[in-house]
């Protein structure tokens, strides 16, 4: 399946715009190494890192199990986003304007394979790390309740995979966020323990709203009881 036609390239985002011309899929986007050099090193380290296996994952399989099939179905799209500051509040604009262009790209039948690469010309590298890993935390929430999920990658990432904490799966030559539906597969990255209870509950809602009618019944069974454990250590002050 080719990917959609590709929408307007305007945002309303005062602190971000997309670059005019920068929107390509993957498969189109040699003609653009020129002008943003990014794109030829983000594929680059998709195809030799991301859609592989690596010997400490912790897991058979590609480092991410969904990149490979995108490709090929021509369903990723890069984007290259033009900034006027590199706060993590500029970055949270910014991805917010990716959230919102994958949601115009992806048709229905596209949505749960496709995704969206966002590259940033004008970040200072010194800056890198606060925007990607700042801007994350603060709108991680935001996609959650879209369902979406958000990749933070940037080159100092220290960022573990959920096999091998040692791993630094997040760290990519050239600073990223990546935009995908959320999939039963993301219950590992929305559970954990170390995510505020309050967060904790409201991704386990999210995922319960936009994938619980996907999972099996034990699976259904076994999200329900852990929302109700969550909600229910919330309401006695307890541990979740």
């Amino acid at each position: 399946m080719r990917a959609a036609p590709l929408p307007s390239q305007r945002t309303s985002s005062g602190f971000a715009r997309v670059e005019p011309g920068s929107l390509t899929s993957a498969a189109d986007a040699a003609h653009l190494f020129p002008r943003f050099p990014m794109y030829r090193q983000g594929l680059e380290w998709l195809a030799r890192f991301v859609t592989r296996s690596h010997p400490d994952l912790g897991r058979p399989g590609a480092v991410c199990p969904r990149l490979a099939p995108a490709l090929r179905t021509d369903t990723v799209w890069l984007v290259a986003i033009a900034l006027t500051g590199a706060s993590p509040e500029h970055s949270v604009e910014a991805s917010q304007a990716l959230g919102h262009l994958f949601e115009g790209l992806a048709t229905p039948e596209q949505r749960q394979s496709a995704a969206l690469l966002g590259f940033f010309p004008d970040l200072p590298a010194q800056n890198a790390a606060a925007f990607i890993d700042g801007g994350h935390r603060l709108v991680r929430p935001w996609f959650v309740e879209r369902g979406l999920m958000l990749g933070e990658f940037h080159p100092t990432s220290t960022v573990g995979g959920v096999h091998n904490r040692d791993l630094p799966v997040m760290r990519c030559p050239a600073p990223m966020f990546a935009v995908r539906a959320i999939t039963p597969h993301d219950l590992m990255f929305l559970d954990q323990p170390d995510t505020p209870p309050v967060d904790r509950l409201a991704y386990l809602e999210a995922f319960d709203r936009h994938v619980g009618a996907r999972l099996n019944q034990a699976a259904r069974v076994g999200l329900h009881s852990r929302i109700d454990e969550v909600r229910a250590a919330l309401t006695s002050g307890g541990p979740s």
